[in-house]
């Protein structure tokens, strides 16, 4: 079981967004949305790799604030744990992390913000972020 850490974050009136569209083994489009972070590496807190990460996929410096959502994800046998972030620097969409230049990676990935009101139609993964996001 890993450990993934994802940043939440207002920017521009709205929130920061990864854009996932994939192709499937059938040869459908899965067409989600994701908080930006990813794993934590081996002797990094939760902060340290949320940071880490967002910078390396959305091109920003944040400051970590508070953990609003802790799980056990069953898709996927890891830990998910989602934080609020303040921005601090950088522009958004320069990241150059391992999604926009490996071959492992497949599919697209695109960085939008969103209005906080079109969040509830989007399809988020996982579901019950949506609601974190629309109270913050």
């Amino acid at each position: 079981m890993h450990t993934s850490v994802r940043g939440i974050i207002f920017y521009n009136d709205g929130y920061i967004l990864i854009h996932r569209r994939k192709k499937r083994d059938d040869g459908s489009i899965r067409d989600y949305y994701v908080v930006p972070g990813g794993k934590m590496e081996e002797n990094e807190t939760k902060e340290e790799t949320v940071v880490r990460e967002v910078w390396e996929e959305i091109g920003i410096k944040v400051k970590p604030v508070e953990t609003l959502l802790e799980y056990e994800s069953d898709y996927d046998n890891s830990i998910q744990i989602f934080m609020e972030c303040e921005y601090i620097s950088g522009v958004v969409g320069t990241g150059n992390g391992p999604e926009f230049n490996s071959p492992e990676y497949t599919g697209e990935y695109m960085i939008e913000i969103i209005d906080r009101e079109k969040i509830e139609n989007l399809n988020i993964v996982p579901e019950e972020i949506k609601d974190i996001i629309k109270e913050l």
